[in-house]
């Protein structure tokens, strides 16, 4: 009699590139393959697109890299789970055929308040003025700026969906999402998991409920590897599906936190889009949005999550637009540019020598006019001063969205896991223990969302009876970097002092900024 199968995939499909891992059922990674996707594109201003063809051959082609670098028997593999970057939508035909490119969630269009058709809505927002609250959160509906500028594509369209959605239609044909892969500007009830019965959402959001896919609760099947799926990959057909969520949740799931384990513990992602959050049993939804309740990865539980938009990109940039001397020498060491400017910065003392940075390349909800800011410049400052004080802003900013989940939840933080691509320099790492006064795990791999989605997998396909059991045999134990005293102090005066009261000082010059700029 044949063995069980003992393995399982996990899919993670990224803002830069898809990827697919292979793991037994300890945790170790067998193989893994990822392939890059093609640049985002910018059709006009505001606009971030991506090509969801390009994204699912992406996937699929590391599927089949894998496959063939493993060398092993697919009847091996038990299930798999899919995450995802969040709020990349897709708009498709019945077929499931996009009817253009999918709109990232960086992209920063907004609809113009005159568009809106409803007359007292249109009075209303207008009231409050395109900086509002409402207004802002409003204008991240796609549907609405399709409305406006697109409207033969919303009488075409029969799905709008995520792109995880789609990427599951894709694989087994079933247009389904988790309830974490809906951050954002859907009529989704966070805390009932599933979409809103009707009610006042849809035309607000300018949603119809026909076009929105199935939501599938998390760690529940979405369906079966189809005969084009099993072509495309190399999986065989029939290999079960489950329902995960988006990338930071299963970041936090990848890195042992949830409910009920390693209590006390936040995870931080260092990606393009930097986060802190906790996981709760119960829902805690913040009403101006200084933070955001997603649903988790697992049934019954949920993330508060704040976010420093474009924090780790901010890192990129600076490499891009500052660094550009150092690309021969970081091709010859066979390292990136970031990892050289780390090496510069690792010279100035903690405190950056007076520099500061607020690191608001694009602006959180509370402001609409935050923008990327240093201060403190002297004649004697270089490009590892500039550099050290961006990393030592983007943590400085984590630290201040620690303390608003800690009021918001009731839950203290005493210690950190952390993942993403930014967790691969030792001296960030270092920033973020001193600069948070608490310990931080980090796991061997900063491929933690792909974790995530194996251990989803892994119960889901009864390689491990029930979650507690998949963490504990599959979530490694991490390295921990303490806080140095010394440094802690010094961020701790910086931070009090200089950085938490300097946002609400720049709120005003960054508003006189905006408008003047406009």
């Amino acid at each position: 009699m044949p063995d069980a199968p003992d393995l399982v995939l996990a899919l993670d499909s990224g803002s830069q590139s898809s990827r697919a891992l292979l793991f037994d059922r300890d945790g170790a990674v067998v193989a893994k393959a990822a392939r890059a996707h093609q640049p985002m594109r910018h059709p006009e201003e505001g606009a971030v697109e991506q090509d969801p063809v390009d994204i699912r051959d992406c996937l699929f082609g590391s599927v089949k890299d894998l496959l063939a670098a493993w060398g092993g028997d697919p009847a091996r593999i038990a299930a798999a789970a899919l995450t995802t970057q969040r709020s990349v939508i897709v708009a498709a035909d019945a077929d499931g055929t996009p009817l253009k490119d999918a709109v990232s969630w960086l992209d920063r269009r907004r609809p113009r308040i005159d568009s809106e058709p409803w007359a007292p809505l249109r009075l209303g927002l207008k009231v409050m003025g395109e900086d509002g609250l409402l207004p802002r959160l409003l204008g991240r509906s796609m549907p609405r700026l399709w409305r406006e500028r697109a409207p033969k594509l919303l009488d075409s369209a029969h799905w709008i969906v995520p792109i995880e959605a789609w990427l599951h239609h894709e694989l087994c044909g079933h247009m389904a999402v988790a309830p974490g892969g809906l951050p954002g500007a859907w009529p989704f009830d966070v805390k009932g998991r599933d979409w809103f019965d009707g009610g006042p959402m849809y035309r607000l959001l300018g949603f119809e409920r026909r076009w929105l896919a199935d939501v599938v609760e998390a760690g529940t099947e979405v369906g079966r590897v189809h005969a084009a799926g099993a072509e495309a990959t190399g999986l065989p057909e029939g290999l079960p599906i489950y329902a995960c969520g988006g990338d930071k949740q299963a970041e936090a799931l990848g890195a042992g936190v949830r409910p009920g384990s390693a209590p006390g513990a936040a995870a931080v992602s260092l990606g393009t889009g930097s986060s802190i959050c906790v996981v709760t049993r119960e829902p805690h939804e913040s009403p101006t949005y200084k933070w955001v309740c997603n649903a988790f990865v697992e049934p019954g539980a949920w993330t508060e999550e704040y976010m420093v938009f474009l924090g780790m990109w901010t890192v990129g940039w600076f490499a891009r637009e500052f660094g550009r001397d150092l690309t021969a020498q970081a091709y010859e060491e066979g390292t990136v540019v970031e990892a050289l400017l780390c090496r510069e910065a690792e010279a100035v003392a903690p405190g950056s020598d007076g520099v500061r940075s607020w690191p608001r390349w694009a602006p959180g909800l509370q402001n609409a006019h935050e923008s990327g800011t240093w201060t403190g410049l002297r004649q004697n400052h270089g490009r590892a001063h500039m550099f050290r004080a961006l990393l030592e802003g983007i943590v400085l900013d984590l630290r201040r969205g620690l303390a608003i989940l800690e009021k918001g939840t009731g839950e203290r933080v005493t210690s950190l896991r952390v993942g993403g691509g930014g967790s691969r320099s030792d001296l960030l790492v270092r920033i973020l223990a001193d600069a948070t006064g608490l310990p931080v795990h980090r796991p061997p791999s900063e491929e933690l969302a792909a974790r995530g989605a194996a251990l989803v997998a892994a119960v889901g396909g009864g390689v491990h009876p029930s979650m507690d059991a998949a963490c504990e045999a599959m979530v490694p134990e991490a390295p921990v970097t303490t806080p140095d005293p010394e440094a802690r102090a010094m961020y701790d005066r910086i931070y009090k002092e200089v950085f938490a009261p300097g946002f609400g000082d720049l709120r005003r010059i960054w508003k006189r900024v905006g408008r003047r700029g406009r």
